[in-house]
């Protein structure tokens, strides 16, 4: 004996429908591919192909769900969209939210996270501050793990397949009719979902720990990267302050012992300062600073000019 009934879709029937509806729209957007190499050739064609995709999407959607119309997919299933707040079948604004958030929720999210999270943090928190690559790559990351995070949590729940439907909480109601044996079919259903629901956790995991690494990785040579530049920058002012020194015919009179250092002259590459060799060698080895300008320094870093 069978009963009819009109419940919630779960999550098997969800993402049938979602599959029907990828590949109407991945139908649509070959002929309008087509449709532009015809009209404009192949030149470009690699830029504008992501926009085609988006239209193809938005056009879709366009065409079923803001017309008031079931998608082939939910035609396909024999699914409802359906208001849970207000009981009701979604409003067209409400519809229109959701269209609009599903084709282009991935570009508004990566903007918000780089432009008011990322970078704000990155360039207050961080210092060498993180190149572009790293924040990209963060970008991706926090994306990446909110999407598998929600894939995760319809797989345990059957809630919002996707984000769009969360944001604009548009849900599926189908309506069949329940036997015995469907409502077997329904416990190993769930205890299928479970096992997947655990399998998507430890690809979240591994995939996460990946993307973590390659960060650190990014962050790491680009500080080791700044730590060169900035080494090489020392170098060549240290070479040319004592270009500058030993190429100067007047006698250096020492700021500790107020002598002539006629030779045996020492520079400190820090700074540029120049001293008795004797004087600064004694001063270093207790202060380790420059008598003058307190600029750090060690005894081993101290220039002997010879002849100066």
């Amino acid at each position: 004996m069978s009963t009819a009934e009109l419940r919630y879709a779960n999550q098997f029937e969800i993402i049938r429908s979602e599959e029907k509806d990828r590949y109407m729209i991945s139908q649509l957007s070959q002929q309008l591919n087509e449709l532009y190499t015809k009209l404009f050739g192949l030149n470009n064609f690699h830029i504008y192909q992501p926009y085609i995709q988006r239209l193809s999407g938005f056009l879709y959607y366009l065409t079923t769900t803001l017309s008031n119309r079931q998608t082939i997919g939910e035609e396909y299933i024999c699914l409802i969209q359906y208001d849970p707040i207000k009981k009701q079948i979604p409003s067209i604004i409400r519809r229109l939210l959701m269209i609009f958030f599903r084709i282009f929720g991935d570009l508004i999210s990566k903007y918000i996270l780089t432009s008011f999270i990322i970078r704000p943090i990155a360039e207050d928190f961080f210092h060498p501050k993180l190149s572009l690559e790293t924040i990209e790559l963060i970008s991706r990351f926090l994306i990446t793990f909110i999407e598998r995070t929600h894939k995760i949590f319809f797989y345990l729940t059957g809630y919002y397949y996707n984000i769009s439907k969360i944001l604009t909480r548009i849900r599926y109601l189908i309506y069949t009719r329940s036997t015995s044996d469907s409502i077997l079919i329904q416990t190993k259903f769930n205890h299928t979902i479970k096992f997947l629901s655990l399998c998507l956790c430890i690809q979240h995991i591994i995939e996460s720990y990946t993307l973590l690494k390659q960060i650190a990785l990014s962050i790491s040579q680009h500080r080791h990267q700044l730590n060169l530049i900035a080494e090489e920058e020392k170098q060549k002012q240290t070479k040319i302050i004592s270009e500058d020194i030993t190429s100067s015919t007047d006698y250096v009179r020492c700021p500790l012992c107020y002598e002539l250092a006629i030779s045996n002259v020492a520079l400190v590459p820090e700074c540029g300062h120049v001293f008795c060799w004797q004087c600064i060698h004694t001063w270093v080895v207790d202060n380790q600073t420059c008598p003058l300008c307190k600029t750090n320094t060690m005894q081993s870093r101290i220039v002997h000019l010879i002849n100066y």
